[in-house]
């Protein structure tokens, strides 16, 4: 469990930094937001990205919490209610870009929440 609770809180970090680069005016918008917008984002969407990047951050503050890098905020009980409501923002994340009509957001994200999934599940059942 320790080493899944390590490896979300890089993947949400990695994830971070996308989002900060986005909002930087990286000309990445094909792979954010339903790849409607090429090169840069618009301002509400680079807004997005900043609020993108600090709840990513905290999911991977979260995150090394559960590992034990951390200390939790949260006691037991509360704490397996956020891992369990993480296991499904991650499933519905998911589902979202693996509908994208955006190919290469697809290509990019389904594997990154494939994984997202698979390890908040095993720091849930942990």
């Amino acid at each position: 469990m320790q080493t899944a609770a390590i490896i979300m809180a890089i993947v949400q970090i990695v994830v971070a930094l996308f989002q900060l680069a986005l909002v930087l005016g990286a000309p990445m918008g094909e792979y954010a937001f339903g790849g409607q917008n090429k090169g840069k984002l618009p301002t509400q969407f680079r807004i997005t990205s900043a609020f993108s990047f600090v709840v990513l951050f905290a999911l991977a503050g979260h995150y090394f919490a559960q590992a034990g890098v951390f200390t939790p905020v949260l006691p037991e009980l509360p704490n397996s209610w956020v891992n369990w409501a993480l296991v499904v923002f991650f499933t519905v994340g998911l589902v979202m870009n693996s509908i994208s009509r955006s190919k290469k957001e697809r290509q990019m994200w389904v594997p990154v929440l494939l994984l997202s999934v698979v390890l908040a599940i095993v720091v849930a059942l942990g």
